[in-house]
């Protein structure tokens, strides 16, 4: 087996394990939490999104290349835009809404450059760098080999800029949802709240990660 191939199949199954890190803890909290509606809501689009991420790093896509996910994650942006601006919503919910509104815009940008919408940039979409550069076969699915990446220019150029600073954006991000994540931990272990205190921090944590990651490979 080629080095390639062993780095295209690590970093599907990274992907997979970080998004699924994330998936079980916010399938623990909306289980056992016994959350209002719209939070229940905010966790399926939560799990909507990890799942989409799996699906793009092995290629099980029966909907990547149309508009509806990129129709579906822009009205996921929308509705934690609305819960945003509600009266009863605190300054802290205010922020964590407005940044998964922009994740969810992040998971609709990444299907637009997958669906190979905007003209001048070449495709270096999850889908086709993780399909690597010699036929692989995963379910018993042949694999097509992806070209390999091209200089670009002009809209090319800013478009990859763009996924770099998201690829920052979102690894900053992972790292301050982890802190507040061992913070909370730590404050719930004094006062004897049990080992799984605020997993929702962490499931943030594992899908900024992820998002990181794959526009990582994007770049």
């Amino acid at each position: 087996m080629s080095a390639t191939v062993l780095n295209e199949s690590a970093l599907r199954w990274a992907a997979a394990t970080i998004f699924g890190v994330s998936i079980a803890a916010d399938v623990y909290v909306f289980a056992t939490r016994g959350p209002r509606w719209t939070r229940a809501f905010d966790h399926l689009l939560h799990l909507s999104m990890a799942a989409a991420m799996i699906a793009m790093a092995w290629r099980i896509r029966p909907a990547s290349h149309s508009l509806v996910p990129i129709v579906f994650f822009l009205l996921a942006a929308g509705w934690f835009v609305l819960v945003a601006g509600g009266r009863r919503c605190t300054l802290g919910d205010r922020i964590t809404n407005c940044y998964n509104a922009t994740m969810m815009i992040a998971m609709a940008w990444m299907y637009t450059l997958m669906n190979g919408s905007l003209a001048g940039y070449t495709d270096h979409s999850p889908d086709h760098v993780l399909a690597g550069s010699a036929p692989t076969h995963i379910a018993g699915a042949p694999m097509p080999a992806a070209q390999m990446p091209q200089t670009t220019s002009g809209a090319g150029a800013w478009i990859a800029a763009a996924n770099w600073i998201v690829t920052l954006g979102f690894a900053v991000a992972a790292m301050l949802w982890l802190w507040r994540y061992v913070g909370a931990w730590r404050a719930g272990r004094s006062a004897a709240a049990g080992p799984l205190t605020e997993l929702g921090l962490l499931s943030q944590a594992f899908a900024a990660a992820g998002t990181a990651l794959m526009f990582g490979v994007m770049g």
